[in-house]
């Protein structure tokens, strides 16, 4: 009984565990931090007619002082946010594309449709990992922060590494 209780607890192994929002958060506390990109609005467009549908996002960032925007479709509301963010992200910040969300979870917590969501994300870019956790009322804002959380923590984290082979 105690080794799988061992096992459930490795839900989030130690490399995994969601410490990049936890950073993120940390780091957005200090009045010196600049974040590298600021979303300043995003939206989901979930369109049926006919039979068909399609599911579109933009996503509007202000990066060095100046707004740059990107839009996609996708499989669904989150899938479409995570290419937009992409999109305008890889214009600024290349290694960008190398990231990928390698799992996605999504939990209701209460009653009703109104109950708090929690929304983790998995990231890699092929040498680490790294997690995110953000809960809402909104599914989607829930989703969407996870995903802000996740590229902003490894856009800082690349940002330094370049510095520090700098000096």
């Amino acid at each position: 009984m105690a080794e799988q209780r061992g096992q459930d607890a490795g839900f989030f192994d130690q490399a995994t565990s969601p410490q990049a929002s936890q950073e993120v958060a940390r780091w957005r506390r200090d009045p010196l931090y600049r974040p590298p990109f600021r979303v300043v609005r995003w939206r989901v467009v979930d369109e049926q007619w006919e039979g068909r549908s399609a599911i579109d996002a933009v996503v509007v960032a202000e990066i060095n002082g100046e707004e740059d925007f990107g839009a996609a479709q996708g499989v669904g509301g989150v899938n479409a946010l995570d290419l937009a963010l992409r999109r305008v992200l890889i214009k600024h910040f290349p290694f960008i594309e190398g990231i990928q969300v390698t799992e996605s979870y999504t939990h209701r917590g209460g009653e009703g449709t109104a109950a708090e969501v929690v929304s983790i994300k998995k990231f890699s870019d092929g040498r680490r990992q790294w997690s995110t956790m953000r809960k809402s009322r909104d599914l989607l804002a829930s989703a969407w922060m996870a995903l802000a959380d996740g590229y902003e923590w490894a856009v800082v984290i690349n940002l330094q590494k370049n510095a520090h082979r700098e000096i």
